[in-house]
């Protein structure tokens, strides 16, 4: 029904438009105070393993790779492997014809044989003539005649065996087995080819688990480390690939050795780290990029190195609290590492510091926080 103003009725249509008006206004209103709040991008504190170093082009290296040759000539008889496959130490790969070799070993057993039958005569004859000798029956040079028969007998036999066990030897390489576990590479080998020294590698046998990888190391960096106490040869550091296609390695290595001699050229010293591999995803001479991570079982607090400022007093940041308003955070660092840096005091995890646009705030002021990886998304339409 309509109202009464003044001694006046006014239309309920009225009352309505002019509320309406008043909330659109007020919309507005907050709405331009909103838009005229900075924008900034915050990130937050997270505890994580520390990388204190840069990255450094390393090279996968397999600890032990042989190219495999016949150490015999004969023709192929079997080839127990296909390309590619893993194997154990001590599996037969290759087996050559073998059956002259076993003549060989029947003869010169025979000849063993026949050499300890000239032995026993030889022992026979020399023990009659000494009996002879002692009697005065027999001459001295009869006796030492018998001595050097029997020591020629001895010495034949003594050749024979050495024959037996050369023979024995060419034997067992008709059968070319794995020196150690690993992978075989791609070979061009078939059945019934003529092999010997002279052919050259049958195949190549590459060991997968575990595997090196060397990448250089500043020379400077590397008394940065010494000068905070890290031992990189302690155990106290890990090492953290991160292979060509982006993907960081499931598993990570430690350092093996470090050279003794620095690079002239580049003044860099090699280090060789050592990595699990047993699935075989690490292959021969593949590139990987290479972090050392500091004490990879303890957490540090953490936060963008681009959140740093600095004035007389030290190390700041600016935090956005959760009523939107820019606060003054003094921090201790222990160190900066590369796009890190390590927080001591001043800050707890989860807390979120300006890593953009810290230059159009001051503190106390109220602003529009984004986090920093929906930042980097691209704008909707």
């Amino acid at each position: 029904m309509p109202f009464a103003k003044h001694g006046r009725f006014v239309p309920c249509v009225t009352l309505c438009f002019v509320a309406s008006a008043f909330i659109l206004t007020a919309s507005v209103q907050a709405q331009t105070q909103e838009a005229q709040k900075p924008s900034v991008v915050v990130a937050e504190a997270t505890l994580e393993a520390v990388t204190y170093s840069d990255t450094y082009l390393g090279r996968v290296e397999a600890i032990a790779s042989v190219d495999v040759i016949s150490r015999v000539a004969g023709f192929i008889e079997k080839i127990n492997f296909q390309d590619g496959a893993k194997v154990t130490s001590g599996d037969v790969l290759i087996e050559i014809e073998s059956d002259t070799y076993k003549a060989d070993i029947t003869q010169i057993q025979g000849q063993i044989e026949s050499a300890k039958a000239e032995k026993k005569i030889a022992d026979i004859e020399l023990d009659r003539q000494q009996k002879l000798f002692e009697r005065g029956d027999a001459a001295e040079a009869v006796v030492q005649r018998a001595q050097a028969q029997k020591g020629q007998a001895d010495g034949l036999i003594t050749q024979l065996q050495g024959s037996l066990q050369n023979a024995q030897i060419q034997l067992s390489y008709t059968k070319i087995m794995a020196p150690f576990e690993g992978r075989i590479g791609l070979t061009n080998l078939s059945k019934g080819a003529f092999v010997d020294q002279q052919t050259g590698a049958l195949l190549t046998l590459t060991s997968i688990d575990p595997i090196y990888v060397t990448f250089p190391v500043a020379n400077a960096q590397l008394l940065d480390f010494q000068k905070q106490g890290e031992d990189l040869e302690s155990g106290q550091v890990a090492l953290q690939l991160t292979l060509a296609n982006g993907e960081v390695y499931k598993e990570n290595g430690k350092v093996a050795v470090i050279d003794t001699t620095v690079q002239e050229n580049t003044d860099t010293v090699l280090v060789r780290g050592v990595f699990p591999n047993p699935d075989g995803a690490l292959l021969n001479n593949q590139l990987a990029k290479v972090a050392v991570i500091d004490k990879p079982d303890q957490k540090f607090l953490t936060i963008p190195a681009d959140a740093l400022q600095s004035d007389q007093d030290g190390y700041f940041v600016l935090t956005v609290g959760s009523d939107g308003k820019v606060a003054k955070a003094p921090i201790k660092t222990r160190e900066v590492t590369g796009t890190q840096a390590v927080v001591t005091e001043g800050l707890k995890a989860g807390d979120k510091v300006i890593t953009q646009g810290a230059q159009k705030v001051r503190v106390g002021m109220e602003v529009n926080a984004e986090p920093a990886d929906a930042s980097n998304q691209p704008a909707k339409e």
